[in-house]
């Protein structure tokens, strides 16, 4: 990841070889991180991986301008493009059938490692709307939800992308998940520890 932060740096002063090494760097990642999105979404989106990675390649280039600081910089970046790929591909089809299969899940039952998977029915573009007034109230819990639903990494993961302990991580995201849960009018599951 230093060789994409280092890419990232030259990218970002207008160095175009960089820019051609960088979409080799990067790519396998993005690809990465739709496979996932994709395992999580299940039957909502109608896209393949390399549709969705493709797309957020697309949007993360013209970023060329951004100061990117370090891998955590780039992984928010790529997670909050991957969002808004995976929220306008959901808002497109869901204008299209007005709503016609859009599904809930129960955010008290994502503890731990949990991540939704291929069977699970969620409502992202709900999640969506909250995750974005999760991020008015606290950008860095909101920022962990993101990270760990739309880049599937985990709490340990998140934590060494961000230089933090796994104990602040876990702290964010069980308030996010609960903050989420009562914004969403989920009720927690009995002897569910919050």
């Amino acid at each position: 990841m230093s060789q994409i932060t280092e890419l990232l740096a030259h990218w970002g002063r207008g160095d175009r070889a960089a820019g051609d090494a960088l979409a080799q760097a990067i790519y396998p990642v993005l690809l990465d991180l739709a496979r996932g999105q994709l395992r999580r979404h299940g039957d909502q989106l109608t896209l393949r991986p390399t549709e969705l990675a493709h797309e957020a390649y697309e949007r993360l280039v013209p970023q060329a301008g951004v100061d990117w600081r370090n891998r955590a910089h780039f992984y928010a970046i790529a997670a909050t493009v991957m969002r808004r790929v995976v929220i306008d591909h959901l808002r497109q089809r869901s204008a299209d059938k007005r709503g016609g299969d859009v599904l809930l899940v129960p955010l008290h039952d994502l503890t731990g490692d949990d991540q939704p998977s291929a069977g699970d029915p969620v409502d992202w573009l709900a999640v969506d709307q909250a995750l974005n007034e999760l991020a008015a109230l606290d950008p860095d819990s909101a920022r962990v939800v993101e990270l760990r639903l739309f880049s599937g990494l985990s709490v340990e993961e998140i934590a060494a992308v961000f230089d933090s302990s796994t104990a602040t991580v876990g702290r964010q995201w069980r308030f996010a998940r609960t903050w989420l849960a009562d914004r969403l009018g989920i009720a927690p599951a009995p002897g569910h520890d919050g």
